[in-house]
């Protein structure tokens, strides 16, 4: 009775956050995925960093829009629609420029990468500093705001993860053939720029919402961690993508107990989840392989 009794309580408090965690849990390894198998995992470290600083940038300017401003004082958050802006504006800016800098073989893609994150990291502190709600906002950007989101913003969230999802469901066998060979897919004249622009818009806009709400660390951990995983359990691509969710939704699933009882931020804990996952899963793949 006592475990019935808690989790009610919880879910009265927590319902808003914990579909939210689910959403983004389900569709960020799918945008990973597809990031892994276009051999562009490494923009999974940058971009959300670069979403967190459109974020801070959105703060920073939040004093221009008295409107906007007066909702966040009677609210004591930002409003997210305003942030998702800046939060998915930058995330697409920075995936437009890395594209551009990689099909030019513009330096080495390592030192590109370090460079930009520290830069990124380096805005949205100063970003931070420079608004007047920024000292206050600080830790709520850099961890996630997921324990704050209220229903409108849950509704914005996934009305921008489902675009996500059926773009890539309606279009996964020209993305596919865009991932493993994109000079192949334009002698076969399937459209390839309008689908890369159509990808990198829908994209940006799901890690600036995932950035927004559960924090960049947990956005880097669910494109990064579960198509590792997956890539060595799977046995085919549709295998892969169907365990990419899987992976997922049990890394944010298990955070949340670890968050609650153990008091601790929630997106580390739901990285933490996802790393003892994907070890589960390289581990038995391996033995899987022996076998």
């Amino acid at each position: 009775m006592g475990l019935i009794e808690d989790f009610g309580l919880y879910w009265e408090l927590f319902a808003t956050s914990f579909l939210a965690s689910v959403v983004v849990g389900v569709v960020m390894p799918q945008v990973g995925g597809l990031m892994y198998l276009r051999r562009e995992s490494f923009l999974g470290i940058a971009v959300p960093q670069f979403a967190a600083a459109g974020v801070a940038l959105g703060l920073f300017f939040l004093p221009g829009f008295p409107t906007l401003q007066e909702r966040f004082l009677d609210h004591g958050h930002p409003p997210l629609d305003y942030l998702l802006v800046f939060a998915a504006g930058a995330a697409c800016v920075s995936m437009l420029l890395f594209s551009i800098v990689l099909k030019r073989q513009l330096g080495e893609p390592g030192a590109l990468l370090a460079g930009a994150f520290a830069t990124a990291a380096a805005l949205a502190i100063l970003f931070l500093d420079g608004s007047p709600a920024g000292n206050n906002l600080a830790e709520t950007v850099l961890r996630g705001a997921v324990l704050l989101l209220d229903e409108h913003g849950l509704w914005l969230l996934t009305g921008v993860c489902l675009l996500t999802v059926v773009f890539i469901v309606a279009a996964r066998r020209t993305l596919l053939a865009i991932a493993f060979d994109r000079d192949n897919a334009i002698a076969m004249r399937l459209p390839v720029a309008p689908m890369e622009l159509a990808q990198m818009l829908l994209f940006g806009l799901a890690i600036g919402g995932g950035v927004m709400t559960v924090g960049p660390v947990l956005v880097f951990g669910l494109l990064f961690l579960p198509p590792l995983a997956a890539s060595c359990l799977a046995h085919g691509l549709r295998s892969f993508q169907i365990l990419l969710s899987i992976f997922g939704f049990f890394a944010v699933m298990a955070a949340w107990p670890l968050s609650i009882e153990l008091d601790l931020p929630y997106g580390p804990s739901a990285v933490v989840s996802a790393t003892a996952l994907t070890l589960l899963g390289l581990g038995l793949g391996k033995l899987l392989r022996r076998v």
